[in-house]
């Protein structure tokens, strides 16, 4: 959980840059002209490692070769007889040669004119005939400190200068040893003569300057290199900026669309809520126009069961059965799709239907004609596409008169012989045309006592299996005649059955109407 609170943390805090794009430039360019600064003050620090190793090392030669004079050079000489005198007046004497102290004040003159190194060989007791020495700081500190440990090897060591200057002084005790004490004791310029061995005499020191600013081109490969690094670390982080500031509008584009779309799916919800009661009020509707089986049961002539099974909430297939006196007219069609324009159109047929039964034409030819003309002017008003396919059987006595284009008839005669009726001339598609009468032929048949009628919407024959096998007419008619000798209502019943069982598990995709009537 800490762990999930300090990442929420860094989000927000890296969010905060991204909307600050100045103060990230900012931060990259501190952080990129960082790096060469920490380089220099390692090179710095580097610098005055080799200063110091330097000063030592100088520190050691001079004296070993002070050393070196006065005991392989001037002791030889004191102990030799000759012409030849150490003496700090080498200079006016003949035969003279420098004494050591002389030997290294004047080692130091030809080293301090070097530039940048400086070699002092002082101290605050020098020969009277000798100019007095002015020590600086350091070298006062350094032969207190000297004089107060008598320790010939002692060192001190500093360092001055600035950021671009660096600057190291050494310094070391002059020991007085039994030479320089015997020297130094007779010597009537000697400004002391109580010298014991073991005394510190003066200091031997050496500054060494180091110009590191002169000597930055020195680094030109180094600076190239940083130079190349920090253009292309800016390019890199402009460029990592660039997309994570795309991200970032990206996810505020999609947090906002997010919210736009779960309002919306609010909305949806809220109006499938009110579409799914409207489509059921409409599914009731169709569902109660349809004849009861109490009506079906009151036609003294006929048997007749029907069946309808929508493919949605509201179907597209229409049948009714309607009676007016001795006639008869049973209707079936089917409207293009199905879904709730379909039923529509499919409750219109049969409102139209109703009302041409009860006032309009008893002709078939007339009665189709002018449901036709109606059906037309309700489709332009709704500014629907949809049509249908659309047959009538009027029933009378012993005649039956098929009008309309439709699927196939099927007709079961008595003696059980089976005829089919095509009615692809019989009519028009209704909806497609204002006036179809010159397409419609009634076509007149008999029907008589025990004959059987089979009505279906193409849902029934194009029904498929899951091997994709359609139901078919020829199913359709082995069924009708295996189960013509049933009454209507049992005969529907066992033609439905057989039907489910081609289906099986295959989705049902198209309205499924089937109806039987039978002459008594």
């Amino acid at each position: 959980m800490q762990t999930h609170n300090s990442l929420k943390t860094l989000d927000r805090f890296w969010l905060k840059f991204m909307d600050r794009p100045l103060v990230f430039a900012a931060v990259v360019l501190l952080a990129l002209a960082l790096l060469p600064v920490a380089v220099w003050m390692d090179l710095r620090t580097i610098s005055d490692q080799s200063l110091r190793s330097q000063a030592i090392d100088l520190d050691k030669a001079i004296t070993e070769i002070r050393t070196y004079y006065a005991r392989n050079v001037v002791g030889r000489v004191q102990s030799a007889s000759g012409d030849i005198q150490p003496t700090h007046e080498y200079h006016e004497r003949d035969g003279g040669i420098p004494i050591p102290a002389t030997l290294s004040i004047e080692l130091g003159d030809v080293i301090g004119d070097q530039g940048t190194l400086e070699y002092r060989f002082v101290s605050d007791l020098p020969f009277t005939e000798r100019e007095p020495y002015e020590l600086n700081d350091f070298e006062q500190k350094a032969l207190a400190d000297f004089r107060e440990t008598r320790d010939p090897k002692d060192l001190e060591i500093g360092f001055t200068g600035s950021l671009f200057d660096r600057q190291v002084q050494i310094a070391s005790p002059v020991y007085m040893g039994a030479s320089c004490v015997a020297c130094h004791n007779t010597h009537p310029e000697s400004p002391k003569t109580d010298w014991v061995v073991g005394d510190i005499r003066g200091i031997q020191a050496i500054t060494i300057d180091q110009p590191i600013a002169e000597n930055l081109w020195s680094f030109k490969y180094l600076l190239t290199y940083f130079a190349g690094a920090g253009a292309f670390g800016i390019a890199f982080a402009g460029l990592q900026w660039r997309q994570a500031y795309r991200f970032h509008k990206m996810n505020g584009d999609l947090e906002a669309a997010n919210s736009e779309i779960s309002h919306l799916n609010k909305q949806l919800a809220s109006e499938n809520v009110r579409l799914g009661a409207e489509i059921e009020v409409a599914r009731q509707i169709q569902m109660m126009v349809l004849p009861t089986q109490n009506e079906l049961g009151e036609i003294d002539q006929l048997e007749v069961a029907a069946f309808m099974e929508p493919a949605d909430e509201v179907g597209g297939d229409y049948y009714d059965v309607l009676q007016l006196g001795d006639r008869v007219k049973i209707g079936i069609g089917d409207v293009t799709g199905h879904g709730l324009e379909s039923g529509v159109l499919m409750l219109m047929v049969q409102s139209v239907a109703v009302a041409l039964q009860e006032q309009g034409p008893s002709d078939p030819k007339q009665f189709l004609v002018a449901l036709n003309n109606a059906i037309c002017r309700n489709i332009k008003r709704t500014k629907t596409d949809k049509h249908l396919t659309l047959c009538f059987l009027d029933i009378e006595h012993d005649k039956l008169t098929l009008t309309g284009q439709h699927e196939e008839l099927i007709l079961l005669r008595r003696s059980g012989a089976v005829e089919t009726v095509d009615t692809l001339d019989l009519g028009f598609p209704v909806g497609l045309e204002d006036n179809i009468s010159e397409f419609v032929r009634p076509l007149p048949m008999p029907f008589e006592s025990g004959d059987t009628v089979v009505l279906y919407t193409d849902g029934v024959t194009e029904a498929e299996n899951s091997k994709g096998e359609m139901y078919g007419l020829d199913r359709l008619i082995a069924s009708t005649k295996d189960h013509g000798h049933k009454y209507a209502a049992r005969m529907l019943e066992a033609m439905i059955a057989d039907l489910r069982s081609h289906i099986g598990s295959a989705a049902v995709f198209d309205d499924i109407t089937l109806l039987v009537a039978r002459r008594r």
